[in-house]
């Protein structure tokens, strides 16, 4: 979310006729037109469905979805860093530049995004708590798009005051890092033919389900009319219902 909030700003920037003082005193854009950032996003959308629909699915029957995953957390950090300095090169690489960090984000979001929700599935220790943990973590998720951008922007606009553009993307390379970390400790988890976790294969469902006989007896009686409610009638509805019970065990 924070590279797509940073990219278009970064790439309107007016260019600087300021000298920069590297490696971190720099700051202007590539005063790039609305009209040429759209065609650019075209192109980025495109490859993203390639990348989404063939290159994933290759990567991910080679390696894995974890040694996927891992590989391309370990490259975001990477990328934040370089990006602030495409606008250093010269004028006849700049768009080649962009252009590769552009399809580079594009590759990662496809190689972290498609594996993390596979992986966050697979995790579940009952199909019973899945829809609570896509919840919580389509919350989290919620909670990083809202203050992602608008800390990062923040960031952006007190670099550009000290005349250091890249600060924005550093910072948020940093955060990267962190998850690149976190990364190495996750462990892929087993999963038997049915596609469920086998931490919890041997439990049924029905053990989560298990109705007790008195409450099923009480919502008979329930359902009864006051004036059919003798012991007799009672008990000729109720005994063959435990007596199928006891021939079930």
């Amino acid at each position: 979310m924070s590279f797509d909030q940073l990219m278009p700003i970064f790439l309107s920037s007016k260019i600087s006729t300021a000298p920069p003082k590297l490696p971190f005193k720099f700051t202007g854009g590539f005063g790039m037109s609305s009209k040429d950032e759209g065609v650019l996003m075209v192109a980025q959308g495109f490859y993203a469905m390639f990348a989404q629909a063939v290159l994933f699915p290759l990567l991910a029957k080679r390696f894995g979805c974890l040694k996927v995953y891992r590989m391309t957390v370990m490259l975001w950090p990477v990328l934040y860093f370089l990006v602030p300095y495409t606008v250093l090169l010269p004028p006849r690489y700049s768009v080649v530049g962009i252009c590769v960090c552009l399809f580079w984000r594009t590759s990662a979001q496809a190689l972290t995004f498609a594996p993390n929700n596979i992986m966050l599935a697979n995790s579940a220790p009952s199909m019973l708590v899945l829809g609570a943990i896509n919840g919580v973590a389509g919350s989290t998720a919620s909670l990083c798009r809202a203050f992602g951008p608008t800390i990062t922007g923040f960031m952006y606009s007190k670099g550009l005051g000290i005349g250091v553009s890249g600060l924005g993307w550093w910072v948020t390379g940093l955060v990267c890092v962190i998850g690149a970390v976190e990364s190495l400790l996750m462990e892929e988890a087993k999963i038997n033919d049915n596609g469920l976790n086998m931490v919890d294969e041997e439990q049924d469902v029905s053990d989560h389900t298990m109705i007790d006989p008195l409450s099923i007896d009480a919502a008979i009686v329930a359902s009864i009319h006051p004036e059919d409610r003798s012991p007799g009638c009672l008990s000729n509805m109720l005994i063959p219902l435990h007596a199928g019970d006891q021939l079930a065990a």
